[in-house]
């Protein structure tokens, strides 16, 4: 027994966002770099909400590279060059070692700090309108220079 799933209105979406990238190149890059500056406000109010804030320097090092096309699809990356980054997204393992003299210079474990994951609580943030908001973006902007 075979099971046809249609969904109606797929298709023709998919058609307006190829139409979309294919005639306005410059308003996708547009609206790619309008969402890697929000995705980095979001990440910075959700350092500061959980309390990771300290001197300013992990929450300002997000930043975003400015959008391009690979593959055929548009990518914009956020990235941050703060070494210990992926520490506080992650969290880490404290480990003391002692010096040589007293146990061999074995290592002790103290415990585990948790992640904080202030990125992909942005992310999770971000994507809950994020396929309404490109949708909506999609059908403003044909509307105002396709004619139906």
């Amino acid at each position: 027994m075979d099971v046809k799933v249609e969904v109606r209105g797929a298709k023709e979406f998919e058609r307006a966002v190829k139409e979309v990238e294919r005639r306005f190149p410059g308003e996708v890059v547009k609206l790619l770099d309008e969402k890697a500056v929000k995705l980095e406000e979001l990440i910075a109010e959700d350092s500061e909400n959980q309390g990771i804030v300290k001197t300013g320097k992990l929450k300002d090092s997000y930043k975003h590279f400015p959008p391009e096309k690979k593959g055929g699809e548009y990518t914009v990356t956020v990235d941050s060059k703060v070494p210990y980054a992926h520490l506080i997204e992650e969290g880490h393992e404290l480990v003391l070692y002692r010096p040589k003299k007293k146990d061999g210079g074995k290592a002790h474990h103290l415990g585990r700090v948790k992640g904080y994951f202030p990125v992909e609580n942005a992310v999770d943030k971000m994507n809950d309108t994020y396929d309404e908001d490109i949708e909506k973006w999609i059908y403003d902007l044909l509307d105002k220079n396709i004619n139906w």
